[in-house]
């Protein structure tokens, strides 16, 4: 009877180890550009922290941040990865997103000029390219300009280049706008290249929710536990960008085309100044910024909010925990 016993046992491991691997959960991020901004997610499917979480997760390259929350509130994407400027907006017009992570905790960007525009007065009666007409980097352009002296609409025009820095650079550098923020290293890049450095934004919005990780809460509640896994991978990304610089400044040459020195200044930049968190978590401070700034856009009214509004961090926290940290 044991020896019968202990054969059933025996069989019925050796079907258990036999068994395929449960199928790996589907995600779909969106994404502005493939820049450093974004370097995190490719980074986490190159090295195989998805995977270790069982996750499969197809990266979307979607040009405008408007049109990535309309693929979020739609389903058509299970993440988005923008500025909080635009979850502020959906929400104080009746939607329901939440930023539960940060990816770049500032807005690191650099007012460049084309080689006829040596500084920010020339800018007068220019165009300017952005990636919106409001919100996230154009705000901060906009706020930038205006304690230099340079009022929008009065004294320069706009114009919307889709893609995010690199297309701004490309812009730039075929004459078809005067000047653009630019993000680094791609800033050092143009400059390198003969074109002006006219001033850098952090100057006067030195921290900035810039991307996050946002959802749709009611999807992200049903599928906790998968949230919760792609976040996991998230933090080891970012530990591992801070960890391991020249495996990064690699995967951000073979992935982005950025060769040396710029890729390794970027990554240095990102992680010495923090805009990378290396936890993950979202800056309430940075937060605040954004909704001042939302406020002089006019989007908000006082009483101001508090951050908390716009964001739900009980899913990076429990990541978090569960990694140890």
């Amino acid at each position: 009877m044991k020896r019968s016993l202990a054969a059933i046992l025996l069989f019925a491991c050796g079907i258990i180890l036999f068994l395929p691997p449960a199928s790996a959960q589907s995600l779909k991020v969106g994404m502005t550009s493939k820049t450093l901004f974004y370097l995190p997610f490719y980074a986490a499917q190159k090295k195989g922290f998805y995977a270790a979480e069982n996750l499969k997760v197809e990266l979307i390259l979607i040009g405008r941040s408007d049109v990535q929350l309309q693929a979020l509130i739609a389903g058509e994407i299970q993440f988005a990865t923008l500025n909080a400027d635009g979850v502020i907006l959906v929400n104080e017009r009746g939607g329901n997103l939440k930023v539960i992570a940060g990816v770049d905790n500032a807005a690191p960007y650099v007012l460049v000029g084309g080689k006829a525009y040596r500084k920010i007065a020339d800018l007068k009666g220019a165009r300017l390219g952005v990636s919106g007409l409001s919100g996230g980097g154009t705000s901060i352009l906009l706020d930038y300009l205006k304690s230099k002296g340079l009022q929008y609409p009065r004294d320069f025009t706009l114009t919307v280049i889709s893609g995010g820095t690199a297309a701004r650079l490309t812009a730039l550098e075929s004459g078809a706008i005067a000047a653009a923020i630019l993000g680094i290293p791609y800033s050092d890049i143009a400059i390198d290249q003969g074109f002006h450095r006219l001033g850098d934004t952090m100057e006067t919005i030195p921290t900035y929710q810039f991307n996050g990780i946002t959802v749709n809460p009611v999807w992200a509640e049903k599928t906790r536990a998968t949230v919760v896994k792609f976040l996991k991978a998230h933090i080891r990304t970012l530990r591992w960008i801070h960890e391991q610089p020249d495996q990064a400044t690699e995967l951000f040459i073979s992935e982005m085309g950025v060769k040396q020195p710029y890729a390794r200044r970027g990554i240095d930049y990102f992680t010495k100044n923090k805009i990378f968190p290396i936890d993950g978590s979202v800056t309430l401070e940075g937060l605040k910024v954004n909704i001042q700034v939302q406020f002089r856009d006019g989007v908000l009214k006082e009483p101001l909010p508090a951050p908390e509004r716009y964001t739900d961090q009980s899913y990076v926290k429990q990541a978090q925990k569960e990694l140890g940290l």
